[in-house]
């Protein structure tokens, strides 16, 4: 199993050799008995060579009609065996081998076989050589219309007669509705039923009356079913719509119904019907369709009642859902693995964990075991109600227990598990739970690493989660987002930097949004371990990738300089602020930050103008000197600028223009003795929508 199928077919014809054996001796003595012979005896000596030969092919030709025969038995055998694998790949190049090999043989393909092949096309999705198997065979357009077939195998590829029947069309219509084709099934309808009159999309039907097994012609309940699955996986309103006239058209089940004319619609019909409803959100319609199919002479099975409760789960109306779920066990069906699953699903959503834990006992007690889902959705919805220790409590005892160890060898189990651990801040379990997986013979994923990285992170073990990171081939968003956490929480700043340089502008995985929340992240623990460069390049390159700074990314600025927007109100604060004094290069920071709003006329957020009034107030010296004079340039949003002209004339053109804040830090020496009204300081631009701290 596993391995590729070369399917190599000899053909050995030992009874046209050894007639060929018996004839050799019979042609040689020819020429000697008819050379002295007259006209007529020789006539008769070519009749008699003729005959023999006329024996000869006829036998080789039976021989290999028997070739063919085992041939097309073989295939269908193969095509059986892949298609009950359910291998999608491997169906495609069985199904092309399979074709390869009739061709050489020049064999006709019966019904069966063709149908096979055409399933197994149609079970990998691949409809498209369904339908050019179907029009290569017959000759007919795919679609019931009159257009000209292209044949892609030249001809060579054959069918008989009767192999065009319900049970091949009805293949061709599955390819149709694999695509959501309803169109094309509708034509291949009427031209089933002989119909020539039909058009749709501007093609007009051809009938197939006459064309193959006349006993097998007629479109039947499943053909039109089919037809109706067709219009219903189509999703648009026009789908709907050609589904509500399929279902229609069809007459209701009734033992008093025709023989003749459409066929009667079947359970099938009305789960179709109603699955459609549904996916398209009436779930009202849904209902009614229920209450006719109650009202005639069907009963609904199991899969009406689960896509009742799927179609009353997606509605919002838990409750309605829980009381179909009654009334499944009221009339005698007992509800399978599915419905249960998706009642706790929505249970544990609406954090009704016990109800959902009743379910589940339920289930127990109706031998209806459950599956790895059932447990995921109850970990997952106990994980969301913020109940770590539960959710793991639960894995454990699932795993401990014969009856579901076997259950918990899953990848999605192991990964909660592991997401659990990390709320808890367990690093140590959650390496645990993984080396467990390993010995169980369960692959970790993409999100099973990521739940470990932050498993690592709570438990402040930031090496060990950026080494992590460094496996995580080909990583998500949140993947990145938590790599990009762990390293900036191990300073490794350069590498974080890097990376989000690689994702700036949504260009490769992450979102805008994680792109803000990364520089955030990055700028803030920068600062923190005073890293100013690293500080600087971020809101560089976050403000060249044409992001505008948000009142989260003040926030991380004043987080990791330890920024207070208003000055204490007790002396001994006071007292503590004046006996920790701030850097030069803290200080240089938050003037830089200035500049570069100022250089994309950007607002500066309040708290975190004031936050630098008091850093600077709490300084002294050349910083509260700095601040007084930032101050007074303030310039609130709803102020115009005035721009002069070049014609204009006035004092201000003379005036000494400074070209940033951080300049005049440095060179305030240079500068003091220009100071005064002629001097032109940048602008900061504050919001006034929002109250300011007390300087």
């Amino acid at each position: 199993p596993g391995q590729p199928v070369k399917i190599i077919f000899e053909r050995v014809e030992e009874l046209e050799a050894t007639a060929a054996e018996d004839a050799t001796p019979v042609a040689a003595a020819a020429p000697a008995s008819i050379s002295n012979a007259v006209a007529g005896f020789r006539q008769a000596g070519k009749s008699v060579a003729s005959a023999a030969s006329a024996v000869l092919s006829t036998a080789a030709r039976a021989q290999q009609t028997q070739s063919q025969k085992m041939l097309l038995t073989r295939s269908r055998d193969l095509l059986r065996t892949y298609i009950a694998r359910n291998e999608v790949t491997k169906n495609v190049k069985v199904a092309d081998r399979v074709i390869d090999a009739v061709i050489d043989a020049s064999a006709v393909l019966d019904g069966k076989t063709l149908n096979l092949l055409m399933k197994a096309y149609n079970t990998c999705d691949n409809a498209e050589k369904a339908i050019q198997t179907f029009e290569e065979v017959f000759g007919l357009a795919g679609d019931g219309s009159e257009t000209e077939v292209v044949q892609a195998h030249g001809g060579k590829l054959a069918a008989d007669i009767s192999a065009l029947n319900k049970f091949t069309i009805s293949a061709l219509l599955s390819a149709h509705a694999n695509r959501g084709d309803y169109e094309s099934a509708l034509g291949v309808l009427a031209a089933m039923e002989g119909n020539d009159e039909f058009e749709i999309k501007g093609k007009k039907s051809r009938s197939w009356s006459g064309k193959g097994d006349p006993l097998n012609m007629l479109p039947d309940t499943r053909t039109y079913n089919i037809a109706l699955a067709a219009a219903a996986k189509r999703g648009t309103k026009a789908g709907l719509k050609a589904a509500v006239d399929i279902f229609d058209s069809m007459p209701d089940p009734s033992l008093s119904n025709p023989p003749l004319g459409k066929p009667a619609k079947n359970l099938v019909t009305f789960n179709t019907m109603i699955d459609a409803f549904a996916n398209a959100g009436q779930y009202q319609n849904a209902n009614d369709v229920f209450k006719s199919l109650k009202q005639s002479s069907l009963r609904p099975d199991r899969v009406t009642y689960t896509t009742l409760i799927k179609a009353s789960i997606k509605s919002g109306n838990l409750e309605k859902a829980l009381d179909l779920l009654d009334d499944m066990k009221w009339i005698g069906i007992q509800p399978d693995i599915v419905s249960y699953n998706n009642i706790i699903e929505s249970l544990c959503n609406a954090n009704r964990l016990f109800e959902a834990k009743d379910l589940v006992n339920e289930m127990e007690t109706t031998r209806v075991l459950p599956d790895s889902m059932t447990y995921g959705l109850l970990m997952k919805g106990l994980l969301r109600a913020n109940k770590p220790g539960p959710c793991l409590t639960l894995f454990e005892s699932a795993c401990s227990d014969a009856r579901t160890a076997a259950l918990t060898e899953n990848v999605q189990l192991y990964t909660t598990a592991i997401s659990a651990s990390a709320a808890l801040g367990d690093h140590e379990r959650a390496l645990d739970l993984v080396s467990r997986m390993n010995r169980a013979g369960v692959r970790p994923n993409k999100k099973t690493l990521t739940a470990l990285m932050g498993a690592c992170i709570a438990g402040r073990k930031y090496d060990a989660a950026a080494n992590i990171f460094s496996k995580i081939k080909n990583p998500d968003s949140y993947a990145i987002s938590v790599g990009l956490q762990a390293l900036c929480l191990g300073e490794k700043f350069d590498a974080a930097l890097e990376l989000i340089s690689e994702q700036k502008s949504g260009q490769k995985t992450l979102t805008g949004k994680q792109v803000m929340a990364g520089y955030n992240k990055l700028i803030q623990e920068a600062l923190y371990s005073g890293e100013y460069n690293v500080a600087r390049d971020a809101l560089s390159g976050l403000l060249g990738a044409g992001y505008i700074p948000s009142k989260l990314t003040f926030r991380a600025m004043m987080e990791g300089l330890s920024l207070q927007p208003d000055m204490p109100y007790s002396s001994a604060a006071v007292r503590k602020m004046s006996d920790s004094q701030p850097s030069d290069e803290k200080f240089q920071y938050l003037l830089f930050v200035l500049d570069s709003l100022e250089g994309r006329k950007l607002n500066v957020d309040p708290p975190f103008y004031s936050s630098i009034l008091v850093l600077g107030a709490q300084a002294g010296g050349l910083q509260k000197r700095i601040t007084s004079l930032l101050a007074r340039s303030r310039r609130s949003s709803n102020q115009k600028e005035i721009n002069l002209s070049e014609g204009d004339s006035g004092d201000e053109l003379s005036s000494r223009q400074l070209t940033s804040w951080e300049d005049l830090f440095d060179n305030y020496s240079n500068y003091k003795k220009e100071l005064g009204p002629s001097v032109t300081f940048p602008s900061v631009r504050v919001s006034t929508k929002k109250d300011f701290g007390r300087v």
